[in-house]
């Protein structure tokens, strides 16, 4: 603890010694642009009080074309006591209940498609992809400080995470992310040992634009296949001694999954346009740049590896042993480079250019690193090295200007390679019309695709799970989501429905071994078995879904509620819950005038269903051994919680799970949910 708190108060120092350093340079530029020019000048009369501004700007960038889409900066109090819960802000996730570890949601239609490097799709609450990457803007040095933590050395976790952004220029803005996650877990073998450390730089010129970040990623997650059985949560009263939490046995331990990012990425492009004047008031006009048509050059390069590690026998847990060693040291690679070219035509240019036009060619390679038994006689354990590349081109329709109508359309096709006859059609419109004397927005998204498997589903080495399948089918999804929202009654309704053909999951095969006699199946047979392999469903399922998010509010008490119905056809290949629940009373006041509080407490809940198991040799959510299901749910999870805002400061006190008691409180099948505890959470915000 002592070691960590040296290391964030040094680099706190470096910050904040740089954003000392570069004051000078602020304040002597007035920092606006296009996004930031109703903001007031940074520099005061030197007879005057000196006022620092506050303004911070936010945005993330497609991959692709690199437009910028405005986002928040984190800087919003309420439902800060949730931000770093692992189930997520809204109890949504299936988790194996420590800060940072494997989450999957349990609402489908938030769930993303299956990445190349699909390892690394469990960890969202920690590994930021290029879609949710944030680039600021800020007329003032910006630091934000978050600190959360809880429990004791032996249980608790710290979550420090440190992000500082400064201008160096009119349009140019540079910036880092310092994130450490460590979590001893109140189950034991379930530790989490996360750092994370990015950088970026944008430049938002008339003629030049860039965006580029750096991160580098390092996780650690402790694996405990589980605890061994549910009774110690379930009728903890029926055995002979009681428990506390981490000396529940568990099935698994001296076992970890490691993995190791390192992503570069950079996007610019060059404006070709012209100058115009714009009149700013009846008596003053300035010159604006329009662009025409613009180049466009995207380039990523990642390079991502995981290893499997275990210094402990777990033949009897997984099975099945391909590789002949004592100890595990499942590694693989994945060197991933994507070049992206492209030309567009700009709307708003005149008239006529109502929407804007881009195209674009594109190459990516990847090269991948696994086991392979080249001897098993001899014991001989060697690595194997694959290559796949594709060709693809593609191209978009968009409208962003005007208050109306906004849309954008989306087509990509695989031309060679790999994944040839791959191809993605995706669409997005919002229309805003007047409603109850306020203006309602209605959005609609759409896709049609056709994607062959990620490299991974159709090959994998390691000690407890080997599959190689050259030639499975391409997967074909249709969806269609609507959402309406009403700021007048404080409703957002949403419903959407999927099609899908040639399914892709995962699943546990469970006992496959043939027995010769009925005493080797009695002896030979654990628990449990984690035996995880590929599958499809070759016929079609669908997927419904309906959300309510409805608010209500008198005086200072606060209510709101987001509650989802969904149904799959199939639901032994796709298994949701019928009902996700999350509702929030609180009561919102302001003490003296300056401290804006919140207290209250939420609920989360979902009805019983035979959720995904998790397979730790893989890393990877699967649908259960169907000769040995069990259901969780139906088990609501209460919390309490005192929320405050001061000026530049945000913290929060909450009494997690408030409610505990006797039960099936699971986020997943064997993983419980954590014990009763108090959390605490504090957020500094520094603008000079």
């Amino acid at each position: 603890m002592k070691t960590k708190l040296l290391l964030t108060y040094i680099l706190l120092s470096v910050f904040i010694s740089f954003a000392d350093a570069q004051r000078i340079v602020t304040e002597l530029e007035t920092n606006s642009d296009r996004l930031m020019d109703s903001r007031p000048d940074s520099v005061s009369s030197s007879k005057s009080k000196k006022i620092v501004p506050v303004d911070v700007y936010a945005w993330t960038i497609d991959e692709t074309y690199g437009n910028i889409t405005p986002a928040m900066v984190d800087t919003i109090s309420h439902l800060y006591q949730n931000k770093d819960l692992p189930e997520g802000e809204k109890g949504k996730y299936n988790t194996l209940g420590n800060v940072g570890s494997p989450r999957m949601s349990r609402i489908f239609f938030d769930r993303p498609q299956m990445s190349n490097f699909m390892f690394t799709d469990l960890y969202d609450m920690f590994f930021v992809d290029t879609e949710h990457f944030l680039f600021y803007n800020t007329k003032s040095p910006f630091m934000n400080i978050n600190y959360n933590w809880n429990g004791s050395k032996t249980t608790g976790s710290d979550h420090v995470k440190v992000t500082f952004t400064n201008n160096a220029g009119k349009r140019t803005n540079f910036g880092a992310i310092y994130d450490y996650i460590y979590g001893q877990g109140y189950y034991d073998n379930l530790s989490t040992s996360f750092m994370n450390a990015s950088a970026w730089a944008s430049h938002l010129g008339d003629k030049y634009n860039f965006h580029f970040y750096y991160q580098h990623n390092f996780m650690k997650s402790g694996e405990n296949g589980g605890i061994e059985d549910e009774i110690y949560i379930t009728n903890p009263e029926d055995l002979p001694t009681s428990y506390i939490t981490n000396d529940i046995p568990t099935n698994l331990t001296k076992t970890w999954n490691r993995q190791e990012h390192d992503v570069f990425f950079f996007n610019h492009h060059y404006n070709i346009g012209f100058y115009r004047e714009e009149e700013v008031d009846s008596a003053t006009t300035r010159e604006v740049f329009v662009p025409v048509s613009k180049i466009f050059h995207t380039l990523k390069m990642s390079n991502l590896q995981r290893n499997y590690r275990s210094y402990a026998n777990a033949d009897n847990f997984y099975q099945t042993s391909y590789l002949p060693c004592d100890t595990t040291q499942d590694i693989t690679k994945n060197l991933a480079i994507k070049n992206i070219v492209g030309l567009s035509i700009c709307e708003g240019f005149n008239k006529w250019a109502v929407f804007g036009l881009n195209a674009y060619i594109g190459h990516d390679y990847n090269r991948y690193r696994m086991p392979e038994l080249i001897s098993a006689k001899d014991s001989i354990i060697g690595k194997s090295s694959q290559s796949e590349s594709n060709v693809f081109v593609g191209g978009q329709i968009i409208r962003t200007q005007g208050t109306a109508v906004h849309y954008t359309l989306n087509a990509e096709y695989v031309v060679q390679g790999e994944n040839n006859g791959q191809f993605d059609v995706n669409g997005k419109a919002e229309v805003r019309i007047p409603l109850l004397g306020d203006t309602a927005k209605i959005a609609l998204n759409a896709y049609i695709k056709k994607t062959n498997p990620v490299y991974y589903f159709r090959h994998y080495h390691g000690k407890y799970s080997w599959w190689d399948e050259d030639k499975p089918n391409k997967e074909s999804r249709q969806r269609i989501y609507g959402t309406i929202t009403i700021p007048h009654t404080k409703t957002i309704l949403s419903a959407g429905v999927e099609n899908i053909k040639n399914f892709c999951y995962f699943e546990n095969a469970g006992n496959t071994k043939q027995a010769t006699s009925a005493t080797e199946t009695e002896e030979a047979k654990p628990t449990r078995i984690n035996n995880i392999t590929p599958k499809q469903h070759k016929d079609q399922l669908q997927v419904i879904s309906v959300n309510l998010q409805q608010n209500f509010r008198l005086g200072i008490l606060n209510w709101e509620n987001d509650v989802t119905f969904q149904n799959c056809t199939e639901q032994d290949i796709l298994p949701l819950p019928k009902i996700s629940l999350y509702t929030n009373l609180y009561l919102k006041f302001r003490i003296a005038k300056v401290l804006n509080t919140e207290v209250g407490a939420d609920m989360r809940y979902f009805t019983r269903y035979n959720a995904p198991d998790y397979s730790p040799s893989l890393g990877m959510f699967m649908n259960q051994d169907k000769t040995q299901t069990v259901k969780i749910g139906n088990y609501p999870i209460i919390s309490a919680y005192a929320n405050f805002d001061l000026k530049r400061t945000r913290f929060y006190v909450q009494y997690y799970h408030a409610n505990q008691d006797t039960g099936r409180y699971f986020w997943a099948p064997y993983y419980p949910m954590n014990p009763s505890m108090i959390r605490f959470g504090i957020s500094w915000n520094f603008y000079d």
